[in-house]
């Protein structure tokens, strides 16, 4: 029999003998064998140090094991970290190139807006055409030059709430197995 049971037991037999004894008058006092008493006293304490062990040795495997779940989600959370870092570190490197390209196609444009509207200039008898030309295409690569930016504002924009949306899921994601810890 094992020894979780047997305590159960003489706890029942404790429990029996103390409601089978005689009572005395208007009194809640009773009368009861004490060799036999003191006998299952001794039989509980033998068996009780087992169970006190096995409680002990449950808690060290339930803090070992909540010390694991720990470290666990410290792991998860040092390596959501770092995939955050290095995807804000790929996006900044991304817009900084993006940024210049659209730096030089504005150079670019400019220099060719410049080209074009000096050679219009040198022509005496369309100045007014040159110019009117020279500034819509001034217009125009300036035009461009603002969409260039937004878009690029928006690739930013869209890439940094790419990451976030990552980075929360993983963070939902840590907390959920943290509470479930």
């Amino acid at each position: 029999m094992s020894d979780n049971i047997k305590v159960i037991e003489i706890l029942a037999e404790m429990e029996e003998i103390l409601d089978e004894a005689s009572g005395f008058p208007l009194s809640k006092k009773v009368g009861i064998d004490k060799d036999e008493f003191i006998d299952l006293i001794a039989e509980l304490r033998e068996a009780l140090p087992y169970e006190l062990e096995r409680a002990l040795k449950i808690i060290n495997e339930e803090n070992v094991i909540i010390e694991s779940a720990r470290n666990d989600a410290n792991f998860i959370l040092d390596e959501a970290k770092k995939e955050r870092d290095q995807k804000i570190k790929e996006c900044n490197d991304e817009i900084i190139i993006k940024n210049k390209h659209v730096e030089a196609e504005i150079e670019n444009m400019m220099k060719e807006a410049t080209l074009r509207a000096e050679e219009l200039v040198s022509d005496s008898k369309i100045i007014k055409e040159a110019r009117a030309k020279a500034d819509r295409l001034v217009k125009e690569a300036t035009e461009y030059a603002r969409d260039m930016r937004e878009g690029a504002k928006l690739y930013s924009i869209d890439q940094l709430n790419i990451v976030e949306a990552t980075l929360s899921e993983m963070l939902d994601e840590v907390r959920s197995n943290k509470s479930q810890l």
